[in-house]
Order: C-alpha cells, then sequence, then structure tokens
C-alpha cells in the first residue's frame, strides 16, 4: 500500500514538473494547424512534449541525479555555460516572461482592457514577494492549483468536444500535422526541465526507500509513476489538440495565450470567464515564482560568486523577465523556436546516448552531442 501511494505521489509531482504555461498553448495551436489529422498531430507533440521529458528523467535517475554527472563530457565550463543557458531559456529569456504574457492572456477573460506591461509589471511585484522569503506557500499553492487547474481543463474538454462537432480533415496534409506537432513539443522546453528539476522527484523517491532496498525497487516504482505522470500528461495534450482544431474556426487570428480562454467562453459561458482566469494565471505563477528562484539563486552564487545577494539578482532576473514578457507570446516565441530547434535534437541524442553508454559501462563523449548539433546548424 505505502508503494502504491508512492507511485501516485510521485507520478502526480512528475506530471507537475512538466506541466506550465507552454503546455496550455502549444497543444492547441498545432491542433488549430492540423487540418483535421489531429491525431497525427497528438502523435507528433507526444513524442517530443512526453517521451522524450520522461526519457530525459529516466537518464537523470541512472545519474542519481547529479547534474555534473549527466553533462560530465562537456567539463567542468562546458557545464557551466549549458547551465547559464538553459536556465537563462527557463527563466528571464524564455518561460519565465512567457508564462506572464500566458497570465495576461487569462486575464482578458475578465479585464479585456489590461495592458501587458502593466500586468507584467503587477505580476513581477507578486513574484518578488514571495521568490525573496522563499514563501512555503508556493509549495502549498501548487498542491491546490494544478488539480483545479485539471478540473477546469477536464470541464472545458468534456463541454467543447460533446458540445463541438469534429470537422473533415483535408485530404492532405497529414506528415505537416505530425512535423508541426513534433517541432512545437520543442517549445514545450520540458527536457530542460527534466534535466534541473528532476533532482527534486529523485530524492524524494531516495527518502522514502529504505537503505536496504535496490535500484530495482527503485527503478520500477519510478516507471510506474513515469506511467501515470505521463498519461495525465498525454490526455491532456490530446484533449487540447482536438479542441484546437474543432475550434479553429474561433480560434483563428487569435494570440496564442488567449485560445484556451475563448474555448472556455464557447464551451461553458461566461459564467466560466473567472475560474479559468484564476486557475491559469496562477497556475503560470507558481512556476514562474520557481523559475525565478531558481535563475536568481544560480545567477548570485554560480555567476557572481556569491558577490550579489539574493535580493538584488531577484531583481535582475524579474527586470529582465518584465522586459521580455513586453514582446509579447508570439515575440518570444519567435526567437526561442530557432535556438530549439537548432539545440533540442543535440539534447536528445545526448540524452540517448548517456543512457546506453551508463548500461554499457562506457566514458560518456561530447561527439554525439557535437555532432548532431553542427548537423543540424548545417540544415537551418
Amino acid at each position: 500500500m505505502k508503494n502504491n501511494w508512492l507511485v501516485v505521489s510521485t507520478g502526480f509531482a512528475l506530471f507537475s514538473m512538466f506541466f506550465g504555461s507552454g503546455n496550455l498553448v502549444f497543444p492547441i495551436a498545432v491542433g488549430q494547424e492540423s487540418d483535421g489529422h489531429f491525431l497525427l498531430a497528438a502523435l507528433g507533440i507526444l513524442s517530443t512534449g512526453v517521451i522524450v521529458p520522461f526519457l530525459g528523467v529516466f537518464g537523470m535517475l541512472l545519474y542519481k541525479g547529479d547534474l555534473a554527472s549527466f553533462f560530465s563530457c562537456f567539463g567542468k565550463r562546458g557545464t557551466f555555460l549549458f547551465s547559464l543557458l538553459a536556465l537563462a531559456l527557463m527563466g528571464p529569456f524564455g518561460v519565465l516572461a512567457r508564462c506572464l504574457t500566458v497570465a495576461h492572456g487569462a486575464l482578458l477573460l475578465i479585464v479585456p482592457e489590461a495592458s501587458l506591461p502593466l500586468t507584467s509589471l503587477a505580476l513581477c511585484a507578486f513574484i518578488f514577494l514571495f521568490a525573496v522569503r522563499k514563501n512555503k506557500i508556493i509549495s502549498l499553492l501548487g498542491t491546490v492549483l494544478t488539480p483545479l487547474l485539471l478540473i477546469a481543463i477536464a470541464l472545458i474538454a468534456f463541454f467543447g468536444l460533446s458540445q463541438g462537432e469534429i470537422p473533415a480533415a483535408t485530404p492532405h496534409g497529414g506528415w505537416g500535422a505530425l512535423k508541426n506537432g513534433f517541432f512545437q513539443g520543442y517549445q514545450t522546453m520540458d527536457l530542460l526541465a527534466a534535466f534541473f528539476f528532476s533532482g527534486f522527484v529523485i530524492k524524494y523517491l531516495h527518502e522514502r526507500f529504505s537503505v536496504n532496498a535496490g535500484d530495482g525497487a527503485l527503478l520500477t516504482v519510478f516507471c510506474k509513476a513515469s506511467l501515470i505522470g505521463a498519461g495525465i500528461l498525454s490526455a491532456v495534450y490530446c484533449a487540447l489538440v482536438m479542441l484546437g482544431w474543432i475550434y479553429a474556426p474561433i480560434l483563428a487570428d487569435q494570440p496564442p495565450q488567449e485560445m484556451l480562454g475563448l474555448i472556455a467562453l464557447e464551451a461553458l459561458g461566461t459564467m466560466a470567464a473567472p475560474c479559468v482566469c484564476v486557475a491559469v494565471m496562477f497556475a503560470c505563477l507558481t512556476t514562474a515564482i520557481v523559475l525565478a528562484s531558481l535563475f536568481a539563486e544560480f545567477l548570485r552564487h554560480d555567476v557572481a560568486k556569491d558577490k550579489m545577494g539574493h535580493t538584488t539578482s531577484l531583481i535582475i532576473t524579474l527586470c529582465i523577465g518584465f522586459l521580455v514578457s513586453t514582446l509579447d507570446f508570439a515575440g518570444i516565441a519567435g526567437f526561442l523556436g530557432p535556438v530549439l530547434e537548432a539545440v533540442y535534437p543535440a539534447l536528445i541524442m545526448l540524452t540517448v546516448v548517456n543512457i546506453a553508454y551508463k548500461f554499457l559501462g562506457l566514458k560518456a563523449t561530447h561527439w554525439p552531442f557535437t555532432l548532431t548539433l553542427a548537423t543540424k546548424l548545417c540544415c537551418l
């Protein structure tokens, strides 16, 4: 019974780790652009948005959650530079800023005249108040609001799918839908999240296993938990992809961050707006608080060598995030897309090779990553 509860709780932890602002947006956009081939589109985004991130967590589990060990092929300086780039993209230059724009999109449901700069500024102040004190309310919000968000999505999916009619698919475009879903999965950036956040899940598992428990028992629990986490994430993705195609006509020319709200209004009516707004906004904020704290700590400790205070590093982080958020969701995706399209295949290759090397007992090398990156850059 104890192990069963551990499997379930770890499964939900894995789902929560990967479910952020982009996960609410990109599946709908993929469905909207699928030309009716939503199953192929869903398969594409499930490949890079579910399978690849969980493969990353599995790899980190084999390396005991040690980031330096997993990226040892790059050397100490290479690992530092990779960590800086990855945390910057997940933090103020990417996901953190994107969270602000998605939260703004949700706020527009109840305050249509709300401006993005003022909303981002207010949200940054909110994030600062919680992150500077490292308040325990973050875990409480995550525990309460993740189920709330799931309930909101389930209601939207149920009424949206039952009330809407699935338009006929176009004769061609299946390959394009699959490819679009595959590359849009990069934008979730969940493989990067797997590298930096999986240590918390791995530590959680080790703390709950007895000293005499073997690695096999821990691996069994992890695999079962992964099936739960991946199953929930896959179900949410598939529902959102289908909703994107069903409601494609009303989503035309609409900003991606506002699509879920428009579907909710169409499926549930105006009474749904406050609930969806609150759930999405706080889901984005809890993610943003964690990412802001993570980057600020790296900036303070690893970059400034403890010559900068936590408050100062947090202010710098949020100032960058605010400025980047003013580019809007599409603007952020515009510069993140090419970077991720170049780097992501190399990271996938590195993950697969590191897992293989661990089982074969071989020393890791950077060449699979380097050659994949060089090949991809030549093809762009």
